[in-house]
């Protein structure tokens, strides 16, 4: 039963308020999750940070929220969607209140530690309270909505993040963070003053903490490994350990899940094909944003590709962003009263073709020639964020609503850091071969041949640059444009590793969203004990 000071107020006119404060939050979290990428030299520069040290400052972000977000979005059924809401905002500005302050590397991963925590607890509430607050018939669109804004956030991050770097300062992106979310937090108030979200808490639910904690050794340790093994080495014990320990309790997770009367994670779920398919497709769709993403950005501002500077990097990925962000908003409108299957098919395939098409990229391209191979793959990104997690959430009863939001999130970041590190992984095997090949061409026993080896394997691309220029102009011409097509293979096994990752998401969609579209809530019976009646 609503509140006698929001009677007034029509549910569209409520949704959309609710509508505002989520949207803001997801500008933060998905702007902090890119805008870092194009300050990161200037993190380098104030710093001092190793390589390994700028690679944590992104890792520590999506790792903290992907262990947590399932645990959150499941506090969020229990304590209050609302209550998690606001404990989002208020860490998330904690964290940027330390990285803006920040006076070591050490401060400023522990504020991206805490950004991360924060965002878990916004992503993963922010799309079950809004589908709580918002009629039936209107969901697809205000689902698509949400998703064009993150998506939107994702892409407009690098142009806003490079424009802060270096007209201003790269401490004044955390201190957007705190204006924004002191704008949704004033919005909030309103909305939870209004109650213009029902309260969905579960009346006697108990928090499952054996699977918290399974969940915890899971989603942490893995994803730690995974972003620990390009850099620190897929043998060494940081690496190993955490993937055994994170083996053993995938075990446990099962195990404690299925014997729990109310679990932290219904593996039940999986069982229906199309909520399976909502969290897969998020994943695929998470892998390949992030390989694509981190390693265009790296090309691009590569002296010896394009040369872009962070801003122009940020402007050039603009044709996606644009275009993702339109089909977000339109796409769901269209199709929401039809079956997913070939709209999802063809939005993960359109992700396929554009990568296939950008292997096409050399050092020597010009823009013209890429732009609308960027529309493509925006094109099919719109339409994975805005559909996919309406796929899975209308399967669910309202009860749950918040539990299948984090893990559909859980598995967007989840394949966001596994895309970044196999696509890295792919890169730095082709540029490996390709500069052993490049070393081994030079005299053998020379002193250039052993200065240029250690500055190949541990330089920067000045000191590289500089032992070029010291050859004579012949081989040093020869020995460029060496390096330059060794950069150009990389990318392009970066773009075939995305592209291949859409299209096993395509396949999985034609497998498992056949036949007719499922009513709402459908999702239920596989919970329900065989012994209890069917209402």
């Amino acid at each position: 039963m609503g509140d006698e000071s929001s009677v007034s107020v029509s549910p569209q006119s409520r949704a959309r308020v609710v509508l505002a404060m989520t949207a803001i939050c997801m500008m933060v979290v998905g702007f902090n999750t890119t805008a870092v990428t194009t300050i990161l030299p200037n993190l380098r520069a104030e710093f001092d940070l190793t390589p390994s040290g700028l690679q944590w400052v992104m890792a520590t972000y999506s790792v903290t929220s992907a262990t947590l977000v399932c645990i959150v979005s499941r506090l969020g059924d229990i304590t209050g969607k609302m209550g998690v809401f606001f404990f989002g905002m208020i860490v998330f500005a904690i964290g940027s209140s330390f990285a803006l302050l920040a006076q070591d590397g050490a401060m400023l991963l522990i504020g991206r530690g805490a950004q991360g925590a924060g965002a878990a607890a916004l992503f993963g509430t922010s799309l079950s309270l809004l589908t709580a607050a918002t009629p039936e018939e209107q969901r697809a669109s205000v689902t698509g909505i949400w998703g064009a804004i993150v998506g939107l956030a994702i892409g407009v991050g690098p142009i806003v993040g490079g424009a802060f770097g270096h007209y201003v300062s790269w401490r004044a992106v955390f201190a957007a963070d705190l204006v924004l979310l002191a704008v949704a937090f004033a919005i909030g108030l309103h909305v939870s003053k209004r109650k213009y979200v029902p309260d969905t808490r579960l009346a006697g639910a108990k928090f499952d903490y054996a699977g918290a904690v399974a969940i915890l050794f899971f989603l942490g340790p893995l994803s730690f490994a995974l972003s620990n093994g390009e850099s620190g080495g897929w043998a060494s014990p940081l690496t190993l350990v955490p993937l055994v320990v994170a083996a053993v309790s995938t075990i446990a997770l099962v195990i404690v899940s299925r014997r729990s009367d109310d679990p932290l994670i219904e593996l039940r779920y999986f069982r229906h094909p199309r909520y399976l398919m909502a969290a897969a497709g998020m994943f695929f769709t998470g892998f390949t944003l992030f390989c694509f993403f981190v390693y265009f950005n790296t090309f691009v501002q590569s002296p010896d590709a394009f040369g872009y500077s962070s801003i122009d990097a940020g402007l050039a990925i603009m044709p996606l962003s644009l275009s993702m962000f339109v089909i977000s908003v339109t796409a769901p409108r269209f199709l929401a009263p039809y079956s997913f299957q070939w709209p999802i098919a063809i939005g993960l395939g359109a992700m396929a073709c554009g990568f296939l098409l950008l292997m096409t990229t050399t050092n020597t391209t010009q823009f013209s020639e890429i732009w609308w191979k960027l529309l493509i793959v925006g094109v099919g990104l719109g339409i994975c964020f805005s559909l996919l997690p309406r796929l899975g959430l209308r399967l669910l009863p309202e009860q749950h609503v918040g539990q299948g939001s984090g893990v559909i999130n859980a598995c967007l970041y989840f394949g966001a850091t596994l895309g970044a590190v196999v696509g890295g992984l792919a890169e730095a095997i082709t540029r490996r071969r390709g500069l052993s090949e490049v070393i081994d061409a030079l005299p053998a026993g020379s002193t250039q041949r052993e200065d240029l080896a250690h500055a190949l394997a541990h330089g920067t691309p000045n000191q590289i640059q500089q032992l070029i220029s010291g050859m004579d102009s012949s081989a040093g011409d020869t020995l460029a444009k060496a390096l330059r097509d060794v950069q150009d293979n990389a990318f392009d096994n970066a773009m075939l590793v995305a592209a291949i990752a859409a299209l096993a998401g395509m396949t999985l969609a034609l497998m498992l969203l056949r036949g007719p579209v499922p009513p709402v809530h459908s999702a239920a019976e596989l919970t329900r004990n065989p012994r209890q009646p069917s209402s």
